[in-house]
């Protein structure tokens, strides 16, 4: 069986890229970037350090309350499909990244230097 250069440098850079990814930080940076989404910012009636301190108080509590939200599907969906648990989602994507990725360097590099013949 004959392996082509580029399907070894993705199956090489899948394999290293699953094997690395720390996916509970990139969770973590998922659920923080949806948080911010889903939360509103500052709003109006925050003319005074009194009604500015309440409302910084009410949107931590709002932060605190949709993580903590966000977690429990996490921990839901893990019961539901165990065989398909997030981390592992995200370990999948960046090994996809990868490989993708490695392809499209090795076929760059190859344009590089034409074949003679």
């Amino acid at each position: 069986i004959m392996f082509t250069m580029d399907w070894l440098c993705g199956q090489l850079a899948f394999i290293y890229a699953f094997n690395k990814i720390k996916p509970a930080a990139i969770v973590d940076k998922i659920v923080e970037a949806a948080i911010d989404v889903l939360v509103p910012g500052r709003g109006a009636g925050e003319s005074n350090w009194f009604w500015r301190n309440i409302r910084s108080l009410e949107r931590d509590s709002d932060r605190i309350s949709k993580e903590l939200d966000l977690r429990a599907e996490l921990r839901n969906w893990d019961r539901e499909f165990p065989f398909f648990h997030h981390e592992l989602i995200v370990r999948y994507v960046a090994g996809f990244l990868a490989s993708a990725l490695a392809v499209t360097a090795w076929g760059q590099l190859k344009s590089l230097f034409p074949k003679r013949r």
